[in-house]
Order: structure tokens, then sequence, then C-alpha cells
């Protein structure tokens, strides 16, 4: 994924530059932090999978090393497993979140719990099928309508705070969920 944040130092070419890089290097354990022609590459390894970020700013490695572990979590708190398999059958869901914790480079939040509130795309989570977890299925196998809602957190929170503000306030709080479904091609180009 290469979303265009501060500091990003470009997108498919650095890719490949880091690809090269961590290939030519003898052994099987690479240094986390590497350093090429003005990029600097900051990976962990995660079941199998390269969390990257690069950039040309100086920033401290930590911090990236801090934020790169607590995507893996995010993603695994969403997608129930990280691997590779995971991330392509969840690419919306990826993007979703990388796009609600980032805003232009900087840091949002990073809280599980925060993030459900803005987080509208579904995981597609491959478990074993079990007789006993049919909660959601309905006649010949279709969906009930229950499992379409979107989680919200409009059912926590009180529509009256107090019996002294009853008289004071009229307000109604509403949860608003859109749901768009958009085909991209490989060239990040929207078909349908």
């Amino acid at each position: 994924f290469h979303p265009p944040v501060r500091g990003d130092s470009g997108g498919r070419d650095v890719a490949e530059l880091f690809y090269r890089k961590l290939t030519g290097l003898p052994g099987d354990e690479s240094p986390v932090v590497m350093h090429h022609d003005g990029h600097h590459f900051i990976h962990i390894r995660h079941s199998g999978l390269y969390l990257v970020v690069t950039t040309s700013e100086n920033v401290s490695p930590f911090s990236l090393l801090e934020l790169l572990s607590r995507l893996a979590t995010l993603l695994g708190d969403y997608c129930g497993s990280l691997g590779e398999g995971t991330i392509f059958r969840n690419v919306a869901l990826v993007y979703e979140l990388l796009d609600e914790v980032l805003d232009y480079g900087y840091v949002q939040t990073t809280s599980t719990e925060m993030l459900r509130n803005f987080i509208q795309t579904e995981a597609v989570v491959s478990k074993p099928f079990s007789l006993f977890d049919l909660s959601s299925v309905g006649l010949f196998g279709a969906e009930t309508q229950q499992s379409k809602v979107a989680p919200s957190s409009a059912a926590s929170r009180p529509v009256l705070s107090s019996r002294s503000d009853q008289s004071q306030k009229n307000e109604v709080f509403l949860d608003v969920v859109e749901r768009l479904s958009v085909l991209i091609a490989s060239n990040r180009c929207a078909l349908a």
C-alpha cells in the first residue's frame, strides 16, 4: 500500500528499492533501519509480512517502529489474524484503517476502540465452519438483516444526560451510516 504521506519518499520505485536492498543482504536477519540514497527504511516483520515506513525526513525511528507495531496490532484486531491472505481479502479495510490512523503523515489515533466508531468496512475473516456459530445466517444461508447493521456507539450514549437538563435541551442524536462500493483498477482509477 502506498498512500501519500508527509515525508514519503515515493511509491512503487521505493518499494522495489527496499526489496532489492533487503534481498541483497547476506543472512536471514536484516537491520530494522536502513538508509539508502536519502531514503530511510524502517520496517518490522510480522507473520511473514514486512510492514515498512519510508521517509526522507528526519524522524525518530523508535516512533515509526511503535507506529508499525500498533498497525500490526490494529490489523490483527480487525481481521482476526495478520497474514498475506488476510491483507488480500481486506484491502478496503486496510486502506480505511490507514486513512483514519494517518492524516497526511501525521498519526491521529491507533486506538482500536476509537477507530470502531469511524471504520465502516467489515472484515472478511476466514475461520473454520462451525455449526454452533449460525447466529447471522438466515434462510438458505442468506445473511440476516441484523448481521448487516454497522456497529454503533449510539446505544451506549444516553439521550438525556440528567433530569435537570430534560427541560432545557431538546436534542436528538443520529448516527448516519453511508456505504459506498467502488471498483478500482490496478492503476488506481475508479471503474464503477
